[in-house]
């Protein structure tokens, strides 16, 4: 039970550091003409941030594949860094597809409005 109390106080402590820290990035990743470098970097920034993957091999818990990773770097060597390394791109590749329709719909939708005015 004290194991599973632990592992929701530990993802209640990464997603409050991230909604601290990830307004401070949003506001630095403000670009006047650069819209698409700015919803590109805060997608990848967010798919690096939340993407989970399983802590070990034969478990079920869930932690952040950035960790996974980092971690498995650390410990094990880099061959098994892989495992969590696939998830974390596939992530952040539909980020980055997201932030690019969002770019493109809000660049139509833009330029729609200014020939209407």
């Amino acid at each position: 039970m004290e194991a599973e109390t632990n592992y929701w106080l530990i993802w209640v402590v990464y997603l409050g550091a991230s909604a601290v820290f990830f307004p401070i990035y949003w506001r630095l990743t403000r670009f006047g003409r650069l819209r698409w470098l700015s919803y590109s970097a805060r997608a990848l920034m967010a798919a690096l941030i939340l993407t989970p993957w399983y802590a070990n091999i034969q478990g079920n818990t869930m932690a952040p594949a950035l960790m996974v990773m980092t971690l498995d770097a650390i410990t094990i060597g880099t061959e098994s860094a892989t495992r969590a390394l696939v998830p974390l791109l596939s992530g952040m590749l539909v980020a980055e597809v997201i932030a690019t329709v969002f770019w493109i719909s809000r660049r139509k939708r833009k330029r729609a409005g200014k020939t209407e005015a």
